[in-house]
């Protein structure tokens, strides 16, 4: 490895300490707690040092939450090849977003502008238009293999989404009677229903 190559991977690696010291200080604190001069002193650098990597703390929420939604995508990606069932897709992918939420719920959060975290909203749109692209191909699959007409297929991927992110935002706040269980309960058979509406349209028909 040469002189070059070696510095672009120190930098790489400083980037990335930086990016899991606020992940950090988020989960202990909270984000409004989040400052450039914590994340500092959680790495043992000085505050100078950071604004090489990151203009301002938007700048590492930012990249976060790309990095959050890369993640989400991977695991809905993989979710939706895990079986040639094309209903059952639809509910693997409700499960790994779920799965993705509770368990990274700090990602989550500026993700979707909670926990004190606005970020640019034509950011976080750009971000998980890739995520939403997941969920229509999938939706599109089961229509096609269903023989049912999406007259409005953004707007279904909107009201599986709306659900999604709904009942997860409901559950992190527990404002769910019954917890996770119950709350994972609910989101099945809203998506249960909403498949069977379509259905049920096509029959209309």
């Amino acid at each position: 490895m040469g002189i070059k190559e070696r510095r672009e991977r120190e930098k790489q690696v400083t980037r990335e300490s930086i990016l899991t010291a606020a992940h950090k200080i988020a989960r202990l604190e909270g984000w409004p707690a989040l400052t450039i001069r914590k994340v500092a002193d959680e790495i043992e650098y000085s505050a100078p040092m950071i604004y090489e990597y990151f203009a301002n703390k938007e700048e590492i929420l930012l990249e976060l939450m790309r990095e959050g939604y890369q993640q989400l995508i991977a695991s809905m990606q993989q979710a939706q090849f895990s079986t040639e069932d094309r209903r059952e897709r639809l509910f693997k992918i409700v499960d790994a977003y779920w799965a993705f939420a509770r368990s990274n719920p700090e990602l989550y959060q500026i993700m979707n502008g909670l926990g004190g975290v606005p970020l640019d909203i034509q950011e976080t749109t750009r971000a998980g238009r890739a995520a939403g692209m997941v969920s229509l191909a999938a939706l599109k699959d089961w229509a096609q293999t269903s023989g049912i007409v999406l007259e409005d297929d953004f707007g279904a991927v909107e009201i599986t989404w709306s659900l999604m992110h709904g009942m997860v935002s409901l559950t992190l706040v527990e404002r769910i009677e019954g917890g996770e269980p119950r709350a994972r309960l609910l989101l099945h058979q809203g998506l249960q229903a909403l498949l069977t509406g379509m259905t049920q349209q096509k029959s209309a028909g």
